[in-house]
């Protein structure tokens, strides 16, 4: 039990994040999610991690973007995740 519980903590508490290309939902609507550990800043680190990545999206047509939705929640084990819904103009 007493590994289990280390090698979890050491999960915890490490760097770890990951962050989704933008995806087309919807005629001119895109999608992104991003999930961060709390070493990297959690939902705060998460929704920054994605507007990031929906801005560089709407950059890249040489458009502005659109946020049309942000939902937070919290993953096992204390992650962060957030999901951008948005459009480029």
């Amino acid at each position: 039990m007493k590994p289990t519980l280390v090698a979890l903590t050491c999960l915890m508490i490490s760097g770890c994040a990951w962050q989704s290309e933008a995806l087309k939902i919807g005629d001119d609507t895109y999608q992104v999610s991003a999930n961060a550990s709390p070493a990297r800043g959690g939902i705060t680190g998460a929704r920054e991690m994605a507007l990031t990545k929906a801005n560089m999206k709407c950059d890249s047509l040489g458009k502005k973007i659109d946020v049309t939705d942000i939902q937070s929640e919290f993953a096992f084990p204390a992650n962060g995740v957030a999901t951008v819904t948005f459009t480029c103009k």
